[in-house]
């Protein structure tokens, strides 16, 4: 929508400053606050200020409310109680030619990655799957799809509303399918449409609990899947890192609290010894989900102060900017209790180290020319 002459022209100012490490999360929010504005410009200073326009004060005074709510959940400083594990974020490297990101784009959040990302991918996805190995884990598959019933269990409906894709099918009615045939634009094929008991997974971890769910474990368990994952992002569509549709590597654990500790720190270590490998600009440090809930303030401190969520964090070549390329989880009794899967006596503790490969190989691309000669061991060994 474009903004025109009529249009109510507004300037929000935040109260105060936002913290570094809430910029990003609250940048994604913000298309949640703006889907009215027929124009909106983010100014992300210290003290963040956005200019919109809308067609009405009535939707100009709502669209500002909310930009104001967004900024109450984001804007307090999350006390973190870890520091870096590793940080080489100053490091030297020589960005490759060209922007670091190959043309591809479909459609919203959706891209088809060249050779040089297959090739990665494929490396990358070895890579993983070997220090998976490494861990202990065992090989599954997974579906790109998980009933309703899963997320619940997982409580994601709740905590991340905002990635969640739906899915719709035809009634299941023979006339219904000759008027979808028949159809020629989308509102008559969406009138012949009705929810399906199944949505798309946004992670492979809740195919891997629900597998495992009303079971009662006699010794820890680790398991590793490589499957399709679909996390709705708002209104953007145009970055190769904030994909809707993106392949994971996960790395499950699932035992008691002194084992799944103990596999945590040993996951912080190959994490840091796969950064130092590959000697390119990142860190290691601890994070927090993007809460966009009301509880947001709640579950972010909490999260924070029980030191529960580390990422590998990637450096761009060419913008400069951070991108999370792999994300360590440490659950507590969360999943244990959500799909009643029991060790001993009590819930199970679970941990999970995701990698998003498209993330990882648009990381890496702007570093790496495209010659798989020329990359480093550990990615042209696997090749």
């Amino acid at each position: 929508m474009a903004a025109t002459g009529t249009d109510v022209q507004r300037l929000w100012t935040a109260p105060g400053e936002l913290a570094d490490d809430n910029r990003r999360e609250f940048t994604a929010m913000l298309r949640y606050c703006v889907t009215e504005a027929s124009s909106h410009r983010l100014l992300l200073a210290d003290v963040p200020r956005v200019e919109f326009s809308a067609a009405d004060p009535e939707r100009a005074d709502r669209i500002e409310r909310m930009i104001g709510e967004a900024y109450r959940r984001f804007g307090g400083p999350v006390k973190r109680r870890s520091s870096s594990k590793l940080d080489q974020w100053d490091l030297p490297a020589t960005p490759a030619g060209g922007t670091g990101e190959e043309e591809g784009r479909i459609g919203p959040g959706l891209y088809v990655g060249g050779p040089k990302t297959a090739r990665l991918v494929r490396a990358l996805d070895r890579l993983f799957g070997e220090l998976a190995a490494r861990l202990g884990a065992d090989e599954y598959t997974v579906p790109a799809m998980v009933p309703w019933s899963t997320l619940e269990k997982a409580d994601y409906t709740h905590n991340f509303p905002q990635h969640v894709t739906a899915t719709s099918v035809v009634r299941p009615d023979l006339d219904a399918l000759d008027r979808f045939s028949a159809a020629k634009d989308r509102q008559a094929r969406e009138a012949e449409l009705e929810m399906s008991p199944v949505v798309l997974a946004p992670a492979v971890c809740v195919s891997l609990f629900e597998r495992f769910g009303g079971t009662r474990l006699a010794e820890p368990l680790t398991l590793t899947a490589t499957g399709r994952c679909s996390r709705y992002e708002g209104q953007t569509d145009t970055s190769p890192t904030r994909l809707w549709s993106f392949s994971m590597r996960e790395i499950v654990f699932l035992g008691d609290r002194p084992s799944a500790r103990a596999f945590r720190e040993a996951v912080i270590e190959e994490l840091i010894r796969l950064a130092t490998e590959l000697a390119l600009p990142c860190r290691v440090a601890p994070a927090g989900d993007p809460f966009f809930t009301k509880e947001r303030p709640e579950l972010a401190n909490f999260q924070a102060a029980m030191d529960v969520k580390y990422e590998l964090v990637g450096r761009m070549a060419h913008s400069g900017s951070a991108v999370a390329v792999a994300s360590l989880n440490y659950h507590n009794q969360h999943f244990g209790k959500g799909f009643e899967i029991g060790f001993g006596d009590q819930p199970a503790f679970s941990v999970c180290l995701g990698f998003g490969l498209e993330r990882w190989a648009e990381w890496l691309s702007g570093y790496l020319d495209d010659d798989p000669a020329t990359w480093p061991a550990l990615l042209r060994d696997r090749c």
